[in-house]
């Protein structure tokens, strides 16, 4: 056995013959992308703040419209669909606050974040224009004892304008992920 400067050959040997090491390839996305998620996340939770106030002010009339609904095919079909908009809304800012946290949060492939992105695009433009058709139609009502209503009725506009944002920060999140 020779020995080569402090290393004896055979052991030279041993090192030379070892398998290469693996190489880990990591999916590198655009570094805007966790900034974009934080804006995202923090806008989505001032929306659920918005839905927050407009729901309890909504239910503040829900037993005249219980009393009205045992009366009418029509009151009962507005109180249904008064419930079943602001039920879509907040579950379409959920669905953005569970997706944003998950990407900003977990080491997401990029093909999870586009699929996410795409899927909160359709759901906040579809949940916001099923509102839309509801809510435009409804005025706020000039008589007292009608603000909660009509505060109501501006929070849930406040919302669906609030959701074209969240959608815009989708589609920046996606085109980010494809960078």
């Amino acid at each position: 056995m020779t020995i080569i400067g402090f290393i004896p050959t055979t052991a030279h040997k041993t090192i030379d013959t070892l398998p290469p090491s693996p190489t880990i390839k990591f999916q590198t996305m655009s570094p805007l992308l966790p900034l974009v998620s934080i804006a995202q996340l923090s806008l989505t939770t001032y929306t659920l703040y918005l839905s927050s106030l407009a729901i309890p002010k909504l239910l503040s009339y829900e037993d005249k419209a219980k009393t009205a609904s045992k009366y009418s095919n029509i009151a009962e079909e507005q109180l249904f669909k008064t419930r079943a908009t602001q039920a879509a809304s907040v579950g379409s800012l959920i669905l953005t606050l569970l997706s944003t946290s998950t990407i900003l949060f977990t080491n997401t492939p990029r093909s999870t974040t586009l699929a996410l992105a795409g899927i909160n695009v359709v759901a906040l433009l579809g949940v916001r224009e099923y509102v839309g058709n509801f809510w435009k139609s409804k005025p706020k009502v000039p008589l007292p004892g009608t603000g909660d209503y009509n505060d109501a009725v501006g929070l849930t506009m406040k919302t669906r304008e609030m959701q074209v944002w969240l959608a815009a920060g989708w589609g920046l999140m996606g085109v980010f992920a494809m960078l």
